[in-house]
């Protein structure tokens, strides 16, 4: 993706440059516009569909709410370009922000579960916030892209597992985006709870997308509207599980439609306006909900253990 919105951009910029009717540096930065028009045309197409089977939405004025969706899209724009276009191709290898390994025990060590067509890159800003808030991080690349998410659960065991001997801690934390969400309650179906106190999920389809039957790949026909592997995977879930989960979303959500249904019986539900997709993983006061919710875990668990 990288290579070919460079070579889109190089070959513009010639072509400008060339004809003799622009000045080169009007060229260049017409080159340079390529790769965010490509994002912006390709996200505004998921808005549009987004917008279309948008459900359950808080009331809000006609004015505002088109504020709401133009401003997420406009945000969500940068957030893709800055995702797919540098920390994901670039910055895939940069070592991820955590606090001291043997952090006090409220402070829950926390493993960091990306999605779809993404990987560990995703997490390093809100690695940042974690550690300085005392967490130590650790996260994973999800592969192979298009498998199903059941592949993913001996990556995600391991992971848990190394986490823990790392830290010394008898329980982590896993806060997840998007697909991530369902692989770490497919984890638990598997593994069960005992080394997991809380799970933070950033706009996960718990209950399937639209925009998946757009895609192609196991895991994608597993994030359908009403699947079975999704209607399975609620099946099997004690009432109790979820009541350890904070569930994070966007009513303005681009990829995740629609959006008002999109959370646990049981779980904490915290709704945010104005954010796409991607940009929930950016987004300050998303973290400072994400940091929130795992100090109440870490608590919970404190006094747990001293009692």
């Amino acid at each position: 993706m990288l290579i070919g919105q460079m070579l889109l951009a190089l070959l513009l910029a010639a072509w400008l440059a060339n004809s003799g009717e622009v000045p080169v540096p009007l060229a260049a930065l017409a080159g340079a516009a390529v790769p965010l028009s490509i994002h912006a045309f390709v996200l505004g197409l998921d808005f549009l569909l987004a917008w279309a089977v948008r459900a359950q939405r808080p009331h809000a004025g006609p004015l505002k709410g088109s504020w709401l969706w133009l401003r997420a899209w406009v945000l969500e724009t940068l957030a893709s370009l800055r995702t797919f276009s540098i920390a994901q191709p670039l910055l895939h290898r940069h070592p991820l922000a955590s606090a001291d390994d043997r952090s006090e025990p409220a402070r829950l060590p926390v493993l960091l579960i990306h999605g779809f067509f993404c990987n560990r890159a995703l997490w390093l800003p809100l690695a940042r916030r974690l550690a300085a808030a005392g967490h130590a991080t650790a996260a994973l690349n999800l592969e192979p892209i298009h498998s199903s998410i059941e592949d993913y659960l001996p990556q995600v065991d391991k992971a848990v597992a190394d986490l823990r001997q790392r830290t010394g801690a008898a329980q982590v934390a896993l806060v997840c985006h998007s697909m991530g969400g369902l692989v770490a309650r497919a984890y638990l179906r598997r593994h069960g709870d005992a080394g997991v106190a809380s799970v933070v999920t950033l706009g996960t389809p718990h209950r399937g997308t639209v925009h998946a039957r757009f895609a192609r790949g196991t895991n994608v026909g597993q994030m359908r509207r009403n699947s079975q592997w999704l209607q399975q995977l609620a099946a099997d879930e004690p009432p109790e599980r979820l009541q350890r989960f904070s569930v994070i979303r966007t009513w303005q959500d681009n990829i995740v439609a629609p959006q008002g249904d999109q959370t646990l019986p049981g779980a904490t539900t915290i709704d945010f306006e104005g954010l796409g997709h991607v940009g929930l993983v950016y987004d300050r006061a998303v973290g400072e909900a994400v940091i929130a919710a795992l100090a109440r875990a870490g608590a919970s668990g404190a006094t747990a253990a001293g009692a």
